[in-house]
């Protein structure tokens, strides 16, 4: 006996009700918690993209803003030096001054030039770096530590230290301005390479016994002590805020390998500062960061790096994003990190969120399954005695309405698909599907393709044939290329006379290819008009992420070449 039968169809039907409901209720359920659970991971994801993104931003500009703090105090201790060596030498002159009018009128000359010298002789200067020096207008070497055996010689006709120009050119500052700057080069002590390097000076002039008195400082150990006084600052300064820190490499070899830099500054890990340390050094994932930073500054001159690192408050390892800059000027790399605690704390609470909204749900549904089946049970108790006649006197009715629904239906989509003139896709439905292949084309990194063509002279057709013989001719094309096409391309009315064909998994070339395998067909058929036809072809390739709008307007201005350039021709872009 069947399952179902005209007798028991009511019974049946109430059956099926029952379960239906049920069925539905639970399966709307599952698919509710589904989506939930599909949209949380999208947001995971998504919300750690967007961290990503603005912490990279907010890193930048913390070490931008650091690097211009090394700047401007670089620029303020070269200012502290300069008008350091400036109120020295002013000291040295006035205990020459001191010295002359004590003992002027008690002394000879040469006495009293002995004394004054030897009285500054000894004074040093920045770490016992630097020393005073004597000159007469003339030239003549009056005190010179460097080389005491040059003492007495004249600076202007020999080529010690950095020759006789420079000695000419500060004589010229005392006797012109009285005293002032200079920069120029000289040899340092204690090399006998005759190697110069770069040396700013103050001199003064002493008229009592016509001398300039001077002193200075190698650019280099200027540059060194501001290095060291800055790196000092920035220990004493830059503590970790939380698990987030600057820190500062000094760079002995851009290249990398061991003892490729000294760290100067690390709050995190004061154990690292002032030692060597290598790149070959990875994370507790394997991750070598420091060769991946360093081939960032090679590149770009800097780098975003994303590892494991222990943090400052002893709770273990974590992962961090860093930021990585250059510092020519110094070969530093300043960098500042961030740990992605903040970001875990907040994807826990979502998850945790998403968990007990799941369980809310479940019982939500289960309260609602209980009452859609009482439901059910009511309706369909009222509604079976009668179900069977209605059954039958609206089973033909359905039927009919059914079939004239598919049809009207089916109808509609083909309108809205299709141009009505060829039959081929309209205009409409190319450009939601240039949007889902371009879609496709970012998602599997796959190549995309777009070809306008249009038919060359078309309006001599019309107004030699007639507008139908155009029509004809349009028909004509839509069916040949059609034919010649993948399964897979997309052809498309686009206006007029003009068509466009959507390649998908094809590259430029390959898209230039069936351009002119196209343009071959045409140009060899012969239409029912009697006539033959020629089209120009635009062929480009997408460019991600470029908008849609710039991939279709680069093909039409390769259509546009290709007519300039006489037409029946293809030109890519």
């Amino acid at each position: 006996m069947p399952i179902v039968s005209e007798k028991n169809i009511a019974r049946v039907s109430f059956c099926y009700a029952v379960i239906v409901v049920g069925l539905m209720t639970l399966a709307t359920g599952a698919l509710f918690i589904t989506k939930k659970v599909a949209t949380l991971e999208t947001d995971l994801s998504q919300l750690e993209e967007e961290f990503i993104a603005e912490q990279k931003t907010q890193l930048k500009v913390d070490v931008d803003d650091l690097l211009g703090r090394i700047e401007a105090q670089n620029t303020r201790m070269n200012q502290r030096l300069q008008e350091s060596l400036a109120t020295r030498v002013e000291e040295a002159r006035r205990i020459a001054s001191s010295l002359s009018v004590t003992m002027g009128d008690h002394l000879p000359p040469e006495k009293r030039v002995e004394m004054i010298r030897e009285a500054i002789r000894p004074i040093r200067l920045n770490e016992n770096l630097g020393y005073f020096f004597i000159f007469t207008l003339d030239g003549q070497a009056v005190l010179y530590p460097a080389d005491p055996d040059a003492e007495g010689s004249n600076f202007l006709t020999n080529n010690i230290g950095g020759g006789p120009e420079v000695i000419r050119a500060m004589i010229a500052i005392a006797r012109e301005q009285g005293r002032g700057f200079f920069r120029y080069h000289w040899t340092k002590p204690k090399r006998d390479d005759g190697k110069l390097f770069e040396k700013v000076s103050y001199v003064t002039l002493f008229e009592p016994l016509g001398w300039l008195i001077g002193t200075g400082e190698y650019v280099d150990d200027l540059d060194a002590l501001a290095q060291t006084s800055v790196a000092e600052e920035l220990c004493a300064s830059l503590s970790a805020e939380g698990n987030d820190y600057f820190f500062v490499y000094d760079i002995h070899n851009l290249q990398g390998g061991e003892d490729f830099a000294t760290m100067l500054v690390n709050s995190n890990r004061p154990d690292l500062v002032g030692q060597k340390i290598s790149d070959d050094y990875p994370d507790a994932h394997g991750t070598e960061f420091r060769k991946i930073f360093m081939e960032g500054i090679r590149n770009t001159g800097e780098a975003y790096v994303v590892y494991w690192y222990q943090k400052p408050d002893g709770s273990g390892e974590g992962r961090k994003l860093s930021f990585f800059k250059f510092y020519p000027k110094w070969n530093w790399i300043v960098a500042r990190g961030i740990y992605f605690d903040r970001l875990d704390a907040v994807i826990a609470q979502k998850k945790a969120d998403l968990r007990q909204k799941v369980k809310d749900d479940i019982l939500l549904l289960s309260l609602l399954f209980l009452l859609a089946v009482t439901i059910a049970l009511i309706v369909a108790y009222h509604f079976s005695k009668g179900l069977q006649n209605i059954f039958d006197r609206h089973k033909k009715t359905r039927e009919e309405q059914y079939l004239q629904l598919e049809n009207l239906h089916h109808a509609l989509e083909q309108q809205s698909r299709r141009d009505s003139l060829t039959g081929i896709y309209n205009r409409g439905y190319f450009n939601k599907q240039l949007t889902v292949e371009i879609s496709r084309t970012a998602r599997n990194n796959t190549t995309l393709s777009l070809i306008l063509f249009d038919i060359d002279w078309f309006k001599k057709i019309n107004d030699s044939l007639g507008h139908p013989a155009g029509d004809k001719v349009l028909q004509e094309l839509a069916e040949l290329v059609g034919k010649n096409i993948r399964p897979t391309d997309t052809l498309a009315r686009w206006g007029g006379e003009e068509f466009a064909l959507l390649a998908a998994a094809a590259d430029s070339e390959s898209a230039l290819a069936l351009a002119e395998k196209l343009r071959n067909l045409i140009a060899r058929h012969i239409f029912s008009t009697q006539s033959r036809i020629t089209c120009s072809f635009g062929v480009t390739s997408y460019r991600p992420p470029e908008e849609a709008d710039l991939f279709i307007q680069r093909a039409d201005d390769a259509l546009y070449q290709a007519k300039q350039g006489g037409r029946n021709h293809s030109c890519v872009l």
